[in-house]
């Protein structure tokens, strides 16, 4: 029934790649006898490696093939015609048929075979009931972080409980006006084991959290006469790592410790870290190739590894985290487990922090904080069932930047509920309140942009982004005369830069008239023909914001780093320079020609925008239906939001749709760590 020539069809359909039907070729060519029944699932299994996903659910499959294929139309004669022929099959198998199916063969080795699955290029995991199949690196990179975090949580701390009990009581010597103090809790939880997490939504204190727990570390170190800890800091993307950079300096400099056995405050602070690094950079990537020096034969140096917006992390690159770090080394993950997941495959993030919102806590855990950290958690966070994992996870629930029942916080809150309501009726309701609460300058606006082929931008939108990106450009206007000297520039470059962040337009697709493409387009038009950009001719034009898309070791630059198209003295003359920020404060000037990897961005995709914040996101929802749609796209939208957030929309039934989509991604770690 699942011949090649059919199968090649599938390719034709876009339900898969031409490298899924390449691989699966290949194998019926190696083994013949290969069953054709297994061959569309291992080309499932191939493809949705593109989609996300790190495994394949075969009952899930087997319900719903399409959800690990490509978009699936419909529209011609072909498409339904494969798309009716692959459920019909799928209606006729049982799981039991399947599993007899792929074991049967030489290309599909189950995981309890330990010699096998290291030569066939599937995996096959049996677990509590499930069923999953793996591409066999994907299995492998599941297991090195199984193996990374199993060790941790069975290591036991060098860190007293008298010693903690004392350093958390010195730390946060004021009551939280938040019963419990979750922060406090963070501390003691952490600092008590060598793997944990910490998650919460933006503005709820995760890095005053590991600061604190920091300066615990480091204390009960200098109280005892012992060495510092040897402390990295590192984030998934440049521009996380320098946004935390000047998070982290900054929090540092303001934090009010005490003086903590004798230890004076800033001899603490000396020893507390604010150089943050990216992962690939803390793991030295080796030339032209997937691997790190830093693995298990050349393990970095480090007491504790600190990472930051681990929501962004895919499974390879956290397996190469664990594989590249001492077994001793303790690990802190930092992020919002509700953000979009990362764009290679996995949810790693996402899978560690299950039962994070319930808490999940034992009665045992339970007693420990009230003994350790002096607080309470709830009841209603507690549940003798919780696995080992719940025990080191800590989700912080208040929110500083926020105002609690703000309605940003209101907006981002009913965007993250899991209900059966309908969310549209209280979307409009909580856009009202804000235009009652501010009419001139409303928190949240939710404007409608039909979005047809060759549809024109709405008068408001038009309006709306030319005074967004006003701001800043009215700054790059601001040019120093050619006289002035350099600092001049640099001061004037910064002011541009700071200003850049006050506005941002994010998108959910890249391609077509209104994804990034089309977008960037129209906006520059539209910037020029109102005046505030003076030319869009050549590629380097004055003003153009651009972002680097890749790493560039060459010239220091991470992938997701944002700078200006400026003008700066060389020899006499105004020349084109691209103005960044340097992560320490101060600016740094690089030529064009050596940004070999950039595109502009006016409008910007929501994965991107990750780890950055603006005083005003607005947020353009395509009017099409799209797998690409989640509500924790949204979420991540709104929430890179200071104090204004608008809504551009051209359909209902699209927005209800998104907002209770929520990203899927098998995996099997919770199989494994519990």
């Amino acid at each position: 029934m699942f011949d090649m020539e059919t199968l090649k069809q599938w390719v034709d359909a876009k339900l898969v790649r031409y490298v899924d039907y390449a691989l699966v070729k290949w194998m019926k060519n190696e083994e013949p006898e290969l069953a054709d029944s297994v061959l569309p699932l291992l080309m499932s299994v191939s493809y949705s490696a593109s989609l996300g996903q790190v495994c394949v659910d075969l009952q899930q499959w087997l319900n719903t093939p399409e959800s690990y294929l490509g978009a699936f139309e419909g529209e011609d004669e072909l498409s339904v015609e494969l798309f009716n022929a692959l459920h019909a099959w799928a209606a006729d198998q049982t799981l039991s048929s399947v599993l007899n199916a792929l074991l049967d063969s030489k290309v599909v080795a189950s995981d309890f075979d330990s010699l096998a699955v290291q030569a066939t290029p599937f995996v096959l995991v049996q677990r509590n009931g499930a069923a999953l199949l793996y591409l066999r690196r994907y299995w492998q990179a599941e297991q090195t972080i199984v193996a990374g975090i199993s060790q941790r949580l069975s290591r036991a701390t060098s860190v007293s409980e008298d010693d903690i009990r004392e350093l958390l009581g010195a730390l946060f010597q004021e009551e939280s006006e938040h019963t419990p103090d979750w922060q406090k809790i963070a501390c003691g939880i952490a600092a008590s084991n060598h793997f944990s997490i910490i998650t919460g939504g933006p503005g709820t204190g995760k890095t005053t959290t590991v600061l604190k727990l920091l300066a615990l570390l480091q204390g009960q170190r200098l109280k005892h006469q012992l060495p510092p800890l040897a402390i990295r800091l590192a984030a998934p993307t440049g521009k996380a790592a320098a946004r935390l950079n000047e998070s982290i300096a900054a929090n540092l400099a303001r934090l009010e410790l005490p003086e903590l056995g004798g230890i004076q405050p800033a001899e603490l602070k000396q020893i507390i870290p604010t150089q943050v690094t990216t992962l690939h950079r803390l793991l030295r990537p080796k030339p032209n190739s997937r691997q790190f020096a830093h693995n298990k034969a050349n393990p970095l140096v480090a007491d504790i590894v600190v990472v930051d917006e681990a929501s962004m992390i895919d499974i390879e690159m956290m397996a190469s985290l664990f594989d590249g770090i001492e077994p001793d080394t303790r690990v802190i993950l930092l992020g919002d487990k509700d953000q979009l997941a990362s764009v290679e495959a996995g949810y790693v993030l996402g899978d560690l922090c299950r039962g994070a919102a319930e808490g999940k806590y034992t009665s045992h855990t339970a007693a420990w904080v009230q003994d350790v950290c002096h607080q309470a958690i709830p009841q209603t966070y507690i549940d003798d069932k919780g696995s080992t994992l719940n025990q080191v996870v800590c989700m912080l629930r208040h929110s500083y930047r926020f105002v609690e029942g703000g309605v940003i916080h209101q907006l981002a809150s009913l965007v993250n509920q899991e209900t059966e309501q309908e969310k549209l009726p209280l979307l409009k309701k909580i856009f009202a309140q804000s235009v009652l609460e501010a009419p001139n300058a409303p928190a949240l606006r939710h404007l409608y942009q039909e979005q047809l082929p060759h549809t024109e931008l709405t008068k408001e939108v038009r309006d709306l982004l030319v005074a967004g990106y006003g701001e800043y450009l009215d700054r790059v206007a601001e040019i120093p005369p050619l006289a002035a000297k350099e600092e001049a520039f640099d001061v004037w470059g910064k002011r541009v830069l700071e200003w850049h962040v006050s506005f941002q337009l994010l998108v959910a697709m890249r391609r077509g008239e209104w994804g990034l493409e089309g977008m960037n387009h129209r906006i520059e038009q539209l910037l020029l023909a109102s005046g505030k950009l003076q030319s869009v001719a050549g590629l380097w034009y004055l003003g153009r914001p651009v972002m680097v898309t890749q790493n560039d070791y060459s010239v220091d630059l991470m992938n997701g780093d944002v700078g200006i198209s400026l003008l700066y003295p060389v020899n006499g003359e105004l020349k084109q320079r691209v103005i960044f920020s340097d992560g320490k404060g101060g600016v740094r000037w690089v030529l064009p020609s050596r940004l070999q990897s950039v595109e502009t961005v006016f409008a910007m995709t929501v994965h991107k925008s990750q780890g950055s914040e603006f005083t005003h996101t607005a947020m353009l929802l395509p009017s099409q239906s799209s797998p690409i749609l989640t509500k924790e796209l949204i979420y991540t939208g709104i929430t890179r939001s200071k104090k204004h957030f608008t809504l551009i929309s051209g359909s209902q039934s699209v927005l209800e749709e998104a907002m209770n989509r929520k990203v899927e991604r098998s995996s099997g770690l919770s199989l494994y760590i519990g």
